[in-house]
């Protein structure tokens, strides 16, 4: 091989140039939009975890109140209290009145926190309910 050739062979032309700037153009293009994919699914991610989250501290909630109803039918006393399930806990207020109680449940789960109030009367019929 003569020195002529070897340059001749290592030369790109036109059109190697437009074909090289094609695949980084359409390269930038496609890693582009997986990007944008993945911040997507990152972003559905997020929000799945929110709802879950949210969800279990409304569930947190009823269960403090389930207990804040049961102690009521034991016993119509004011009540204050905490109850602990699964390494999380709610908290749960009971004040009595004369025929009827109101009954305050929060439930937290990392930032999210729901708080429940009802009202019964002495039959432990829901008067009242009122989500926050």
């Amino acid at each position: 091989m003569t020195k002529n050739q070897s340059k001749k062979k290592l030369s790109l032309g036109p059109r190697g140039y437009i074909a090289l700037i094609s695949l980084l153009i359409i390269a930038a293009a496609g890693l582009t939009i997986a990007l944008s994919v993945s911040l997507t699914g990152l972003g559905t991610v997020q929000l799945s975890l929110a709802d879950v989250q949210a969800s279990r501290a409304k569930s947190l909630a009823n269960s403090c109140l389930e207990d804040g109803l049961e102690r009521l039918r034991l016993s119509w006393n004011d009540y204050s209290g905490s109850l602990s399930i699964g390494g999380e806990s709610c908290i749960i207020n009971v004040t009595t009145g004369s025929g009827s109680a109101t009954l305050v449940a929060t439930g937290t789960v990392s930032r999210y926190t729901q708080k429940i109030q009802i009202q019964v009367d002495s039959n432990l019929a829901v008067i009242n309910w009122q989500e926050y």
